[in-house]
């Protein structure tokens, strides 16, 4: 079977999941306050849900060399709490709606005492979005059992403002086949374990968000999912560029598929396949276990076989593919 690759932008590769940072320097010019961020990194105060907690980073304002923290202290605890500090990281706790202002003191690593403040807001989350990994799009995906698996997932307001934080997980789900993990679970993703066959469906707690996990055994893998091309134009002659493959069963692509794959190149004298890791800018996809490399070695069509050995119950699933090399 011949198909041709879905190209996806780099733009569109990085919106899946891809971490930034959020910062601010505080009232009185010492310090500069930050904290991972894949909504709306330039909005430094968007709310900490209730019952979230979220680690601030603190650094020198000029060096931004790290802070070593002393002291932390919120106005209003009742708000916002200080559950504790480590080295140059202040983890707060959001405890009701409003507004808190949070105090650091700490030492320079010129051995200065300086202090510092930033607002901070709390709210009730409105929203939850889930999504898969390898099909952002799509409300039902496929995973493997056995294996721990990453759902992205965004807390919201009504306004469609970003709520941040980790430790908030308001799903319900529904089916034995996954569960969640809530200690292995963060700001961006929801963790779950999965152990034998069958559908899962999360629901949101707060709106009509759903989203379904067809949960399958190696041997149920029947089919090849189009590769992506983790480049913006064709490959060239002496380019080496990423791809990425997930394996199908049924319908359903399998997303985070740990499993047995060979990709072997049928015109060697046309291009090169090794496997590879995730590109360190591949956003939510790093968690994707399909990489490989397709490096040009003279013009012409680039035919490759993907198969993987456990699929069809052990008799093995291959598909063929092809890519443009340019001179």
């Amino acid at each position: 079977m011949n198909r041709t690759h879905l190209l996806l932008t780099i733009g569109a590769l990085l919106a899946i999941g891809t971490g930034c940072t959020s910062k601010i320097t505080g009232k009185e010019g010492n310090f500069q306050f930050a904290y991972a961020a894949d909504d709306d990194p330039l909005d430094f105060n968007k709310p900490i849900a209730v019952g979230g907690r979220l680690d601030l980073r603190v650094t020198q304002v000029g060096t931004l060399k790290p802070v070593t923290l002393t002291d932390a202290s919120t106005d209003e605890p009742g708000i916002l709490s200080v559950v504790g500090t480590a080295g140059p990281v202040v983890t707060v706790q959001g405890e009701s709606d409003g507004e808190a202002e949070l105090s650091v003191e700490g030492e320079t690593l010129d051995g200065e005492l300086l202090g510092d403040r930033v607002d901070l807001q709390v709210a009730t989350p409105e929203t939850l979005a889930l999504s898969h990994t390898c099909q952002p799009q799509q409300d039902v995906a496929a995973y493997l059992t056995g294996q721990e698996v990453r759902v992205p997932y965004e807390l919201g307001l009504a306004n469609g403002r970003a709520v941040i934080g980790y430790g908030v997980y308001p799903v319900d789900v529904s089916g034995t086949a996954a569960v969640l993990d809530p200690t292995g679970s963060d700001q961006v993703w929801m963790l779950f374990d999965t152990a034998g066959t069958g559908e899962v469906g999360l629901a949101s707690q707060l709106d009509a968000e759903t989203l379904t996990m067809r949960v399958v055994a190696a041997a149920d893998i029947d089919g090849v999912a189009e590769p992506v091309a983790f480049v913006l134009e064709d490959i060239d002659v002496g380019d080496t560029n990423a791809f990425y493959v997930l394996p199908k069963a049924g319908a359903d692509t399998i997303c985070q598929a740990n499993v047995a794959k060979t990709v072997v190149a049928d015109t060697p004298d046309i291009c090169s396949i090794r496997d590879r890791q995730a590109p360190p800018d591949s956003g939510g996809l790093a968690w994707e276990y399909g990489w490989f490399d397709i490096t040009g070695v003279a013009e012409g069509t680039c035919r490759y076989t993907v198969t993987y050995p456990d699929g069809a119950d052990g008799a093995g699933v291959s598909a063929s593919f092809e890519f443009p090399i340019q001179p």
